[in-house]
């Protein structure tokens, strides 16, 4: 066990997750059943824009979640199928990873006040956030899958991908949500972000979230996806495709790290890339 958490620790210290664009199965956002959303309407039709947020009595402003493992949950890491890709897990070390993942919160927390404003001055409320409040509201008039797949395809379709150097001149930066929303434009963890304060928001258990950090054997790249566990399934939800796959189908990715409201978790399979 020590030599595998050692092997973990050293791969994980890089702390750089390359990722790939939107694949070719992606389609235009005017086909999207989510555009009306995206555009800046409610699902009722009516402008976001010209909507005070008094009048808006049906539309539950959403609470973004801070990301912060709870006390007494950080011994009870779990293995087998209760995660995905039912690889056993290791209490991660401190590493660039993990630390990208505490200070998140702290920007989460910040957009969070931006969301408040929101509830008290709809007009003032800034475009990212109209945008991602819509997308939350779509999603809770739908049920297991489509909600799935309206949130994996709103998000995909909404940014676009960048490299975090084009963007900030640096390897990796961890944006949260609207941050993102607001530039347009992110990588795979950007994304995966974006979807896991999403869920959480319209209504998704927390144990039934990570977001995961693998490698893709077939591009030899680390990745990062969110996934979702649905009826005792876990899907994998990626911004290269917005077909949704079973994460056993997804034979070409190999999980490294998961993190969630428990904090960071390296899977033992880490060792298997050594």
């Amino acid at each position: 066990m020590a030599k595998l958490a050692a092997a973990a620790r050293s791969f994980l210290l890089v702390g750089i997750v390359c990722c790939g664009p939107v694949g070719p199965s992606a389609h235009p956002l005017e086909s999207s059943p989510g555009a009306e959303a995206l555009a800046g309407a409610t699902p009722s039709g009516q402008p976001i824009a010209v909507v005070p947020a008094k009048n808006q009595k049906n539309f539950d402003l959403p609470r973004l979640t801070l990301l912060t493992p709870q006390e007494g949950d950080r011994d009870q890491y779990v293995t087998g199928p209760s995660e995905p890709f039912a690889g056993d897990l290791l209490i991660a070390p401190v590493s660039d990873l993990s630390a990208k993942w505490t200070e998140l919160q702290v920007r989460i927390s910040s957009e969070q006040e931006t969301l408040v404003a929101c509830q008290s001055d709809w007009d003032s409320c800034p475009a990212a956030a109209r945008r991602f409040m819509a997308i939350i509201e779509l999603a809770r008039q739908r049920e297991g899958r489509a909600r799935l797949g309206e949130i994996n395809r709103a998000v995909n379709l909404s940014i676009k991908p960048v490299s975090d150097w084009e963007l900030y001149g640096v390897d990796d930066f961890w944006s949260a949500p609207l941050a993102t929303f607001s530039i347009g434009a992110g990588d795979c963890e950007d994304y995966a972000i974006a979807k896991y304060v999403a869920f959480r928001e319209s209504g998704i258990a927390p144990d039934d979230l990570r977001l995961v950090i693998l490698h893709d054997l077939k591009r030899n790249t680390n990745h990062a996806v969110l996934a979702v566990r649905q009826d005792q399934e876990w899907l994998i939800l990626d911004n290269r495709t917005l077909i949704i796959v079973n994460a056993e189908e997804a034979r070409h990715y190999h999980p490294l790290m998961v993190f969630d409201h428990r904090g960071a978790r390296a899977f033992g399979t880490v060792a298997l890339l050594r």
